[in-house]
């Protein structure tokens, strides 16, 4: 009797202690959160597919229904996977689960710090049930079988489109192995893909060249879209922005037909200041060599040579009348008056920027 009132006070403490709770037979109760896991979708299925669509990426769907040794077995042996999970990091991955658990705090670590964090307590992936929940009710009106029931566990994987490249559905776990194979295929069908990370990026180019385009800042507009094709290069956002590049190339050219027009005599020092702008702008499309044939053109024409070697001085002086302003706010001043001194030579001394240095600076010279 001793014995078992000992065993027994003894057993009564440790159901005392804070950590402690009593193991299920899934043995999903754990203390810390599982430091490799999937990250499934949160949202419902429509937006899911959504995002597959605009990253370019298979959408892989784990069906597992509640409290049935077969599905608990898949949630315990295919879920965690590590090829699994590696692989299905640059998809779009739903786990839907009709079930309802318990609440619990886990113990995460991020880098050096740790922090709590409230989690369903068998779908540690989750902050609450209603998460693995969300899809049930679609997948059961997409995925039923023609006698109305839904077949679990289940696997499907689809293509971006939302076409099925693969599908277990014979009320048994596949194998990890065979679900690892079919997203390895669907991602090599599919081709270049998107992380979450690229999408926001490719949405932020996007925006940046809608507002460009608004601007008529059509190199600005090519090179966003470049971005974009550097991330993806096939898919919805790659078609949009090869569409959207080359109306860009359309209105540069007529950019630089009208550009041209404007070389005549008397008025070459603002077509140039205007060419020398676009000149800049354009350095990385794939027009920089017409418009570098442009500025032979223009620099060959003898009735424009004395307007065009005036306007070159002017600009060069502007530049170092910027940088001596530049050393003057650093107190550099020594360095400064050696550039304004230089403008103030014989190269710029007939450009309106040398007498504007002479007159702030009379006794310079």
């Amino acid at each position: 009797m001793a014995n078992q009132a000992a065993t027994l006070a003894c057993l009564c403490g440790f159901l005392l202690l804070p950590e402690f709770e009593p193991p299920t037979s899934s043995g999903a109760l754990a203390a810390t959160a599982d430091t490799q896991s999937l990250s499934p979708h949160l949202g419902d299925l429509e937006s899911a597919q959504k995002e597959a669509l605009d990253r370019n990426t298979p959408f892989v769907i784990h069906i597992i229904l509640e409290g049935e040794e077969q599905n608990d077995q898949y949630r315990d042996g295919v879920l965690p996977n590590k090829e699994l999970i590696k692989l299905s990091e640059s998809c779009v991955v739903v786990i839907a689960n009709n079930g309802e658990h318990p609440q619990r705090t886990i113990t995460e670590k991020v880098g050096r710090k740790s922090h709590k964090r409230t989690v369903c307590s068998v779908y540690q992936m989750f902050d609450s049930c209603t998460q693995h929940r969300e899809t049930w009710d679609s997948i059961y009106q997409n995925y039923q079988d023609d006698n109305g029931e839904l077949g679990c566990p289940q696997t499907v994987v689809l293509t971006p489109e939302g076409e099925i490249a693969w599908r277990h559905n014979v009320r048994n776990p596949a194998a990890a192995s065979e679900v690892s194979k079919a997203v390895k295929d669907a991602q090599k069908k599919a081709g270049k893909s998107l992380t979450a990370d690229g999408l926001r990026t490719v949405k932020g180019h996007h925006i940046a060249a809608t507002n460009a385009a608004k601007a008529e800042d059509w190199p600005t507009v090519w090179s966003r879209n470049q971005a974009i094709l550097e991330l993806i290069d096939v898919g919805a956002w790659a078609e949009g922005a090869k569409t959207a590049q080359a109306n860009a190339l359309g209105k540069m050219r007529a950019r630089l037909a009208s550009l041209e027009e404007q070389f005549k005599p008397g008025q070459v020092a603002t077509a140039w200041r205007e060419f020398s702008l676009f000149v800049t702008a354009i350095a990385k499309t794939p027009i920089a060599r017409e418009v570098a044939l442009l500025k032979k053109r223009i620099e060959r024409n003898k009735d424009l040579k004395e307007e065009l070697a005036a306007i070159k001085a002017e600009l060069a002086a502007e530049e170092l009348e910027v940088e001596a302003e530049a050393l003057l706010r650093k107190d550099e001043e020594r360095k400064a008056m050696k550039l304004f001194k230089k403008i103030l030579g014989k190269k710029y001394a007939g450009t309106e920027t040398a007498k504007r240095v002479r007159e702030r600076f009379p006794d310079l010279g």
